[in-house]
């Protein structure tokens, strides 16, 4: 008896569980964003100032090679990326504090 309430509590807690897990992993697998206007570029050190839309702050974007660069949905180059801009990146913090970019989102500016 106590073993089958046992194995109803252990199906119940992995139901509830596991969808959160799920969410999350997705999230994470997302990456870290940053959003904002373009206030410097670094071609020498490879990295973007972004200025965050929602409170100011600054923020260090590290690209490289492997960035995927857009704009109005459409290839585009580092050279796309100007002060003014808007940006949206997407790719994951390193231990510079920076955002490594795995793709960025050129947008007109505002």
């Amino acid at each position: 008896m106590q073993g089958r309430f046992g194995a109803i509590a252990l199906v119940l807690g992995i139901g509830l569980i596991g969808p959160t897990l799920a969410t999350y992993a997705q999230e994470k697998e997302k990456g870290d964003r940053v959003a904002g206007t373009v206030q410097l570029i670094n071609k020498e050190t490879k990295t973007i100032l972004v200025s965050g839309e929602a409170n100011n702050k600054q923020m260090q974007v590290a690209y490289d090679e492997k960035t995927k660069i857009t704009m109005d949905n459409k290839d585009a180059t580092i050279e796309d990326v100007q002060n003014g801009r808007r940006v949206i990146c997407i790719g994951h913090n390193n231990d510079k504090g920076q955002l490594h970019a795995e793709r960025c989102d050129v947008r007109p500016a505002s």
